[in-house]
């Protein structure tokens, strides 16, 4: 018998790891998948007398997603079996024409991009404050967002993140009374928030802040099977018949009714068991970050981010730096990984970033946190430390054509410092967490060239850059 490469990968990673701070939520542990893992092999069907049909749901899946409403206050909730990259696209190309002008915030995932090109849309970008002092995108400015709409009466639509990969909020009912007072559509991306509705000690959800549409990844906080997501139409401001015009045109026409069972079965554990066991994770949580900061170690807390201007932050979001002393986000997370045997979500080049679920243990997060603590001591006292490097802020480089035509335009692929002062045909997007640095149409500049460079040397993975370190862009006449 040939080697299952999957199964025998799968199996090598749950061997070297004890505790993972990544999604899904579940956190790989039996007991949170309900009645799924006993047989799911039954569960696993079709559309047939009697089992529903997703796309025109009349019988129990369209009480599953009445029962999903209700839980988030929304006005239509719907399951999305395509992961909320779908959920996204297919919201925005449901509010809009070819053509037109959608405001999104910069650091947004790149399924919005995405949208775009399909869409045949033009993107207005709002750029989150950079604070340089702790190389951190903070939130968007509420005072540009009515700008930009009070210069550009023609956007359509908003699309904001919320919280961001970080965990950053900012506050969502003033923007959304600012993008109602210009008539225009507010959707968020709440791919990492679906847990805030079941804690008050969190920052408020969208759904039930002012926002007409949110999409949310529950298998990232909430314990779900992957690609598990929700779709939420919040307001009268949207056409319902759009939506689920474009999600039966997006959305796979055979949809697992594994993962919509996991869909359901996670938002009734959060609601049924979940909100005591997170409000006690929050609580070590806040109590461990303090610990730690009390010592020096940068990690994220809201009390500290609102000193520094910010608005709310989500505190099951460990977001940990030691860059002050030299290690990098990258150099931390291996640090974790290999010999702690803790897997985190992500790392940049100065933060490890780790999420904490209603599923954790106290015992998991006390261990994350001790052995933070340990490196920290151990690492503070090295003589030799590493360079520290910091994260730049979003670059602003010059559109050369439309995102659309330069994707679809003749292209080439050329070494990255050859790239320099050419037209990207692609993305280059540092994942995880999937945020667009160049986007197609844009002209790639020599500071964007070498921040590339420095990732990959320091073992950030970049979606764009192939195994040769090539880059694809628009080909010139002379390339013939």
């Amino acid at each position: 018998m040939k080697k299952q490469n999957i199964i025998s990968g799968i199996k090598q990673y749950r061997s070297q790891v004890d505790t993972n701070f990544h999604m899904p939520g579940h956190k790989g542990k039996n007991e949170f998948l309900g009645q799924l893992i006993e047989d799911i092999s039954s569960y696993d069907l079709t559309e047939t007398i009697g089992t529903d049909n997703l796309h025109y749901p009349a019988g129990f899946l369209k009480d599953a997603m009445d029962y999903i409403s209700k839980v988030y206050g929304s006005k239509k909730s719907y399951m999305v079996v395509n992961g909320t990259s779908c959920g996204i696209i297919s919201s925005i190309m449901a509010c809009t024409k070819p053509g037109d002008k959608i405001l999104v915030q910069r650091d947004c995932h790149k399924s919005v991009y995405n949208a775009s090109i399909l869409g045949d849309l033009e993107l207005v970008y709002l750029y989150p404050e950079f604070n340089k002092k702790y190389g951190l995108n903070f939130s968007i400015s509420l005072e540009k967002l009515d700008q930009q709409l009070s210069y550009k009466p023609e956007i359509k639509m908003v699309v904001l993140t919320y919280p961001t990969f970080y965990g950053i909020c900012f506050d969502i009912k003033k923007a959304a009374e600012i993008v109602h007072k210009h008539g225009k559509i507010l959707m968020i991306d709440e791919a990492h928030g679906s847990h805030l509705k079941f804690s008050e000690d969190l920052p408020l959800p969208a759904e039930s802040s002012g926002a007409d549409i949110v999409t949310q990844s529950i298998h990232k906080t909430l314990p779900c099977l992957s690609q598990g997501s929700l779709l939420h139409v919040c307001s009268e401001r949207v056409k319902v018949d759009n939506i689920e015009a474009m999600l039966r045109m997006l959305q796979t026409s055979s949809p697992s009714y594994v993962l919509m069972a996991s869909i359901e079965n996670a938002v009734h554990w959060m609601e049924s068991s979940g909100k005591e066991r997170l409000k006690r994770n929050i609580e070590i949580f806040k109590e461990r970050t303090l610990e730690l900061r009390k010592i020096g170690i940068n990690v994220l807390e809201e009390n500290f981010l609102i000193g520094e201007g910010l608005y709310s932050f989500d505190a099951t979001r460990a977001v940990i730096s030691m860059s002050e002393i030299g290690i990098t986000g990258t150099k931390l997370q291996d640090i974790l990984r290999y010999k702690y045997r803790i897997q985190m979500e992500f790392a940049d080049l100065q933060y490890t970033v780790g999420y904490i679920t209603a599923t954790d243990e106290p015992e998991d997060i006390h261990r994350l946190f001790d052995a933070v603590k340990e490196i920290y001591l151990k690492e503070s006292k090295n003589k030799e430390k590493g360079e520290i490097i910091q994260i730049e802020p979003f670059p602003s480089l010059q559109h050369e054509r439309k995102m659309r035509s330069a994707f679809y335009a003749e292209n080439i692929f050329v070494k990255i410092d050859e790239s320099i002062g050419r037209t990207a045909a692609g993305f280059i997007i540092p994942y995880p967490p999937g945020i667009p640095l160049v986007c197609p149409g844009e002209i790639i500049d020599q500071d964007t060239a070498d921040y590339v460079k420095v990732m990959l040397e320091n073992g950030i993975n970049v979606n764009g850059v192939n195994e040769n370190n090539l880059v694809r862009v628009v080909k010139w006449k002379e390339d013939l």
